[in-house]
């Protein structure tokens, strides 16, 4: 007979109103629990904890279980009980068990998180689910619950209390039930769990109600357009278009996947850090609308359907109106499969006086296999000296392509000096697609009437002496560059491979104090973001700017191309990088300087490899 969490729940209610509240709580003989249903897996979702990191269940691999207990803050029970959690987490974490809190309060931010975790003290993360998708689909009605998941199977082998010492305003001298820690030594040791199931002694959760039905036409077309539509439209970088209501009904469940575990819209920045122009993240609003919608069959309803009356289409031509000048590159053919080196190519420039550029575009033909593309500029021998550093694109570039980017003007008041004679240079990296393909990429360049005030520029905090251990989960290497002179910022561009997990900058200044500019707690070398600000920033003289990036070379990162291996700085994918672009501008001279002459770039000091998931802010 299966019996329901909430049959469980009323029987030991009417059980307590009969015979006193002891027979809610106390549960003792076996019968009083559910031994190991059988459980349909947990489905994957991927959360920030309260400071900015970013888990994921399924990353787990290599974990023999994971438990999520549900947190709130001003709740007794939960507090009370975590010294009971900390103590079984010191127990099984070397045992190859997770231990993750899960906070669903729409009350409780990660500002009163962090400071929680500081005053208790808590070193477990507290993963913030704003949305409350998570917490519905684990079905959690209450704080104070234990959920342990079997990482072979993603089942829940046990939920409820983690002993039976808490009581609704009240507590036992001491457990005489330990539900968890039974359960664990059970999954540990491959054993069937006894009680999976016990009622749970918690703070009731205050999880929003649906309050109407979804409309397709009102509700999910208008965030399909804002935030999914400029990549998914025929011949975009999106695998499929979203071009009528039967195509998105059956990439329904896929969509619900990538939402829930944040790999779409793809936007990795944590949206605590700073304000960013051209955001595609989903609000939590959009994300809990297109889950519901989906979760409910994703229905159709009644009236047209907007994106077959209107099927999105990729921006034509040059967003910007047509260039000044474009330069066509030769056409380039790809292979059917592969991983497929870096391209350079070169190009005179055809100009027959010096111009100062106000917007330039790489713009491939075929989106869908131009992974990202730079582009640096030789000067002719006369201005040798003043040639940028570019150190093959790490130090800076004049343009760059990246799947998704927004195509915008450089800021009004500033440019990129191009003399006359110059030769463009092309790094360009190609994917393939299942199918032979081609590409036929332009530079679009739009000049400006008269020199500008300001120079436009890119400089790097890079670190060309990485050595990450094999198998090693969260290793940390720094770069630094330091301003000469004021100057304003636009934009940054972390810069990673394949291992690249988690990107920061941060800025020290002067007078003494530091701020964190960006944070990118789940960085994707498929998606390749430049970030700009919201509000440029005026950056003083002297100052400092620290790029930290975290690595992932064990087998727990799906993409790692070798985890045995010891990775080095290289220009192949299975090599690494750490390059922190910075895009900003400075008071034009009479005449540009070299790009190093305003930052100066110092090599990363190699940290220690570690396994602990957690981070210390900067």
């Amino acid at each position: 007979m299966t019996v329901s969490r909430t049959a469980l729940v009323i029987t030991a209610l009417v059980s307590a109103c009969a015979g006193g509240g002891i027979a809610y709580l106390g549960l003792r003989g076996a019968s009083t629990g559910i031994a190991d249903p059988p459980s349909p897996p947990v489905r994957d979702f991927a959360l920030l904890d309260q400071d900015g990191r970013f888990h994921q269940l399924y990353r787990l691999t290599k974990a023999k279980a994971v438990v999520l207990y549900i947190h709130g803050l001003g709740c007794t029970t939960v507090r009370d009980s975590l010294p009971a959690l900390k103590a079984l987490r010191a127990t099984y974490a070397k045992q190859g068990v997770e231990f993750m809190l899960i906070n669903a309060n729409p009350q409780d931010d990660r500002k009163a998180l962090q400071a929680e975790a500081a005053r208790l003290p808590l070193d477990l993360p507290i993963l913030k689910d704003d949305a409350q998708l998570v917490i519905r689909s684990l079905q959690a009605e209450r704080t104070g619950e234990a959920i342990l998941i079997d990482t072979k199977t993603w089942a829940i082998r046990y939920r409820g209390p983690i002993n039976d010492r808490m009581h609704f305003g009240s507590q036992r001298p001491a457990a005489t039930r330990h539900y968890l820690s039974d359960a664990l030594a059970a999954v540990v040791d491959n054993d069937p769990v006894a009680v999976a199931q016990a009622p749970v002694v918690g703070c009731v959760l205050n999880i929003e109600p649906h309050r109407r039905a979804l409309s397709y036409t009102g509700d999910v077309v208008p965030i399909l357009r804002d935030r999914c539509i400029n990549c998914h439209h025929a011949g975009g970088v999106g695998p499929w278009a979203m071009d009528r209501y039967e195509t998105v009904h059956a990439w329904s469940p896929m969509m619900r996947e990538v939402i829930m575990t944040k790999r779409m819209p793809p936007w990795q920045a944590d949206p605590a850090v700073g304000e960013l122009l051209a955001d595609r993240a989903l609000r939590t609003e959009e994300q809990k609308t297109l889950v519901r919608w989906i979760d409910a069959g994703a229905p159709r309803g009644d009236g047209p359907d907007p994106l077959a009356a209107q099927p999105p289409e990729g921006v034509k031509g040059w967003p910007l109106g047509e260039p000044d000048l474009v330069i066509n590159l030769p056409e380039q053919k790809l292979p059917a499969q592969g991983v497929l080196p870096y391209r350079w190519l070169k190009m005179p420039v055809p100009i027959d006086q010096d111009r100062w550029i106000r917007a330039v575009q790489l713009k491939p033909s075929n989106t869908a296999v131009m992974h990202h593309g730079f582009v640096m500029v030789q000067y002719p021998a006369r201005h040798k000296d003043r040639e940028p550093a570019w150190l093959e694109g790490r130090n800076g570039f004049f343009a760059a392509h990246v799947p998704g980017l927004d195509v915008q003007p450089m800021p009004e008041d500033s440019g990129q000096w191009l003399p006359a004679g110059s030769t463009l240079v092309f790094q360009i990296h190609y994917i393939t697609v299942g199918a032979p393909a081609s590409d036929r990429p332009a530079l679009g360049l739009y000049f400006h009437r008269a020199p500008p005030p300001r120079e436009y520029a890119v400089a790097s905090a890079s670190n060309r002496d990485l050595h990450i251990p094999p198998f090693a989960a969260n290793h940390i290497e720094t770069a630094e560059t330091t301003f000469s002179e004021r100057v304003m910022l636009y934009g940054l561009y972390p810069h990673m491979h394949y291992r690249g997990r988690h990107f920061d900058y941060v800025a020290h200044f002067p007078d003494g104090r530091s701020e964190r500019l960006l944070s990118v707690p789940n960085y994707s070398f498929g998606w390749q973001t430049l970030y700009r600000l919201k509000t440029p920033r005026e950056i003083p003289a002297g100052t400092r700017i620290v790029a930290r990036a975290e690595f992932d070379n064990s087998e727990q990162n799906p993409v790692n191309p070798d985890p045995a291996q010891e990775v080095r700085w290289g220009l192949d994918s299975d090599d690494e990088m750490l390059v922190g672009y910075l895009m900003y501008t400075h008071e034009r001279d009479d005449y540009p300087r070299r790009l190093n002459d305003m930052a100066s770039n110092t090599a990363g000091r190699r940290s220690v490899s570690h396994s602990n998931a957690r981070s210390q802010s900067p």
